[in-house]
């Protein structure tokens, strides 16, 4: 898993393009901040106080080869023109993480018809590429339309974990999510009963399955403990209830 050097394009003094009463270098540092929260420790920022391109900073800057480079822009033009799209150097190919990019921003800022362009006369692109460093210029959506600075400001978060999902860095509370997620599935699972004094079942959150014997109880309940430090509960459905639960759960999705 690679590593991201965001780079927040123009400042210092520079705001870049403005329309709809913002101005593109502090968006995209906004956005810079939303990636360091989300990505954490995987994603570095450049400083926020200089401007890469006056500067010329990639010329100068030592970052490991671990890191992938992504500066971020957003562009401007007529009202009407809108949507996001991927730079890199001319000739180069697309690489999988400038793929994943396009495909986000074509989901949620699209406008663009050629998703990944190739450019030889941006100064960034052109050092970053005589430096080898496994760059991409990211223009998000067009600050003079009014739709892309909506839904860049609107959806922020999922812009960034979109960027984060494109080089396979793992986004802050997910993993989280994932482990509610498993606890929720866990919960599903109990010893079915009904009151008319039926055999017992095991309900694996799925599929019921009968028990032949106290002992596979013993063991089944076991086996749930050591696994989630939690007692497997014994839930007695009235009759009816329970004819309704084998026939739910013994039906096929057509």
């Amino acid at each position: 898993m690679p590593k991201l050097f965001y780079i927040a394009g123009h400042g210092h003094g520079d705001p870049g393009a403005v329309g709809n009463g913002f101005q593109e270098a502090e968006r995209v540092r906004a956005l810079g901040w939303k990636l360091k929260e989300l990505g954490g420790d995987n994603v570095l920022l450049s400083d926020f106080n200089r401007d890469y391109y006056a500067d010329k900073g990639i010329s100068t800057m030592n970052l490991s080869k671990d890191y992938c480079i992504l500066e971020g822009h957003m562009d401007a033009g007529q009202a009407s023109a809108r949507g996001g799209h991927v730079i890199i150097k001319t000739g180069f190919n697309p690489d999988k993480y400038d793929t994943a990019l396009a495909n986000m921003l074509s989901n949620i800022l699209p406008g663009r018809s050629n998703l990944i362009v190739g450019r030889n006369n941006l100064a960034n692109v052109n050092r970053a590429a005589s430096r080898g460093f496994n760059y991409r210029l990211v223009e998000f959506g067009f600050i003079t339309n009014v739709e892309d600075v909506k839904i860049f400001n609107s959806r922020m978060s999922e812009i960034a974990e979109g960027v984060l999902k494109a080089f396979g860095i793992p986004v802050k509370g997910e993993e989280k999510k994932s482990e509610e997620n498993k606890e929720e599935e866990e919960d599903m699972k109990e010893i079915v009963q009904a009151k008319n004094g039926k055999a017992q079942y095991y309900f694996d959150g799925y599929t019921l399955h009968p028990l032949a014997s106290g002992e596979e109880r013993r063991v089944i309940s076991d086996m749930y403990k050591r696994h989630t430090g939690k007692n497997l509960q014994t839930h007695i459905y009235s009759d009816a209830d329970f004819d309704k639960l084998l026939k739910a759960i013994s039906r096929e999705v057509k």
